[in-house]
């Protein structure tokens, strides 16, 4: 009497399993990688689109009304405010740029932890942040200017110039903007 072999032994349905289960933690590490570069790509593009709003905002400002000076905002007891500026206009108007440093809670499942978020305002306006709590300014010096009498025919040459890095990217985004004043 002949037995017919039929079926799967014990070792090829182990070796069977072994394999779809490589796989399947091989999809799973791809699938992983393409979602945290999605992440990433996110808050890089979210990041440039912030960085260019407010260096457009600020250009329109400085282009069509004309900046009279710039310098750090003053307390009432004229100490230099951190991460302040104020732009003075020819049209006798003002706006202050500021980063605006904010202490958040955050629940994660009981327990709390504080971070310092930031995020910007332009004459008013809030521009928030896309990643507040893992985003820094790397460089408090916000406004520089010459004193250079070689370049005063022009006026006063003024930079604005932020520096904002994000703990899992490696580039800085950096808002940048150069223009003249009278005084």
């Amino acid at each position: 009497m002949k037995l017919d072999k039929k079926g799967f032994t014990v070792i090829e349905l182990i070796l069977s399993f072994i394999f779809v289960m490589f796989l399947a933690i091989g999809m799973f590490s791809l699938v992983n990688s393409y979602r945290e570069r999605e992440e990433t790509e996110t808050i890089r593009s979210e990041l440039l689109t912030l960085r260019n709003t407010i260096t457009s905002d600020i250009y329109k400002d400085t282009t069509t009304r004309k900046v009279k000076k710039m310098n750090y905002c003053l307390d009432g007891s004229n100490q230099v405010i951190d991460n302040c500026i104020e732009i003075y206009f020819m049209d006798d108007t003002m706006k202050q740029l500021k980063v605006v440093h904010e202490q958040v809670k955050i629940d994660d499942d009981g327990h709390y932890f504080d971070f310092d978020s930031i995020y910007f305002t332009y004459g008013g306006v809030k521009y928030e942040n896309p990643d507040p709590v893992f985003t820094t300014m790397v460089s408090d010096y916000m406004l520089t200017y010459t004193t250079d009498q070689a370049h005063l025919e022009y006026g006063v040459i003024y930079k604005i110039n932020l520096r904002i890095k994000h703990q899992d990217l490696s580039n800085e985004f950096v808002i940048d903007v150069v223009t003249t004043g009278v005084s």
